[in-house]
């Protein structure tokens, strides 16, 4: 049966009415999965309030926010694993061997941040969900609707889920995290899970970045949302999102030949001219995906079942640095584990000045047989925290000089004796 309500000629009663009406069954709908009315009865709500008061916030939310990851999100789309490389000849093979010889590919940034999927239904923002485990993530809709370039409605009445990552400018970091974060990584997934509005870091200060959409089958569709455009290639759903949904994905080349030889040669470019813009880039970043930039081609590819076919990311060569291991201390965790923590000479390693790292267990520093005192390699694979990689042998006194601490005083400790690690019983 419909809902009457107040009588229409009582405007102040009806608009009231109709805005809890609407944020009770969208609450239903979106966080229960349950229905009391048809997706006709709820439109009808929906567009009298519209036509009573066009600006009235309730239209700007669709559905009962739930604090953010305390409900799970199937996705409907995958957002899988991608195949990793890191060197030219890694390239060569994707396009030759797994892309089959494939001659136009998509490109861009690999943003260094937290994977979010915005979910559109009719054009209106219905839930944002993390990655997770790529089939199932979080509900952080409340936090994702106060993101940048994240808007409420498209432009156009559509179904669709917008893929993308949530980052945050290197100068917003500077400016206002430094101090209580070591990367921007960590704050972005931080503000999207949090569960109040302030904590480590406010999601106005984060940006979301798109890199692709999937549309709804008729089947799983609002019946009166638009059918979505036929596109043959991806950069054109990239265009799409940009001129007509208003969401701007991250930018994007198209390497189009006329054989594979100079796809190829185009995409290692590609990675050496990021490499060289990597410092000064806006955001942080990782490397570069590539993506077959057909459609259909892609069909044909298909999917293993850890990751599609057509798609690489090319991630930068791990950074390395030389220190000196001045000490090591032992920290036992909650669980009862003790954990080996290095001290070491100030490196800047990856933009950061690291001086603690760790040894991981006593297996690690065993099978290391670093000393006190020794020229330690200091590694850094992607956003993981710099590790020790190898013992270089004794240091010396000149191995610890122009060093400096995070705040820019200068370090002046001597060289320790070498001697053993004192391993605890």
């Amino acid at each position: 049966m419909a809902e009457v309500g107040p009588n229409p000629q009582d405007e102040a009663a009806r608009i009231a009415w109709l805005s809890q009406r609407i944020a009770f069954h969208s609450d239903l709908y979106y966080n229960q999965a349950q229905t009391q009315i048809s997706d006709a009865e709820f439109d009808r709500l929906w567009d009298e309030l519209k036509a009573l008061e066009p600006n009235h916030p309730q239209l700007n939310i669709v559905g009962s926010d739930v604090d953010p990851g305390t409900v799970k999100v199937e996705h409907m789309f995958s957002m899988s694993s991608l195949d990793k490389a890191t060197s030219d000849e890694e390239i060569n093979h994707f396009v030759n061997e797994t892309a089959l010889g494939a001659s136009r590919f998509l490109s861009q940034p690999k943003l260094d941040g937290s994977a979010l999927s915005l979910q559109y239904r009719k054009g209106r923002l219905v839930r944002a969900a993390t990655r997770g485990s790529g089939e199932r993530g979080e509900d952080v809709t409340r936090n994702a609707r106060r993101v940048e370039n994240v808007p409420e409605s498209l432009g156009v009445e559509i179904d669709v889920h917008v893929r993308g990552e949530v980052v945050m400018r290197k100068t917003m970091f500077e400016e206002k995290y430094r101090e209580i974060s070591p990367n921007p990584r960590n704050l972005a997934a931080g503000a999207l899970r949090q569960k109040k509005a302030e904590g480590k870091a406010k999601a106005e200060d984060l940006v979301f970045q798109a890199y692709d959409a999937k549309f709804p089958d008729a089947d799983n569709r609002h019946q009166d949302s638009i059918s979505p455009p036929d596109f043959e290639q991806d950069s054109d759903v990239l265009v799409w999102l940009s001129k007509t949904a208003g969401i701007e994905p991250a930018p994007w080349q198209v390497h189009d030949f006329d054989g594979a030889a100079q796809a190829i040669q185009s995409m290692c470019g590609e990675t050496q001219k990021w490499a060289q813009q990597r410092d000064d880039y806006q955001f942080e970043i990782d490397g570069v995906v590539f993506k077959v930039d057909t459609l259909e081609r892609r069909e044909l590819l298909g999917k293993t079942a850890h990751h599609p076919r057509w798609a690489l990311a090319w991630k930068f060569p791990p950074e390395e640095a030389v220190s000196v291991l001045l000490g090591v201390t032992w920290q036992t965790g909650r669980t009862g584990a003790v954990t080996p923590v290095a001290k070491i000479a100030p490196q800047m390693v990856g933009g950061v000045t690291v001086e603690n790292t760790t040894l991981h267990n006593v297996g690690e520093v065993q099978r290391l047989g670093v000393k006190i005192g020794d020229k330690v390699l200091i590694v850094r694979r992607g956003d993981v925290i710099p590790k020790i990689e190898s013992s270089l042998g004794p240091a010396s006194a000149t191995d610890m000089q122009n060093r400096f601490h995070a705040d820019g005083t200068a370090f002046e400790l001597e060289l320790p004796q070498s001697s053993e690690i004192d391993i605890p019983t």
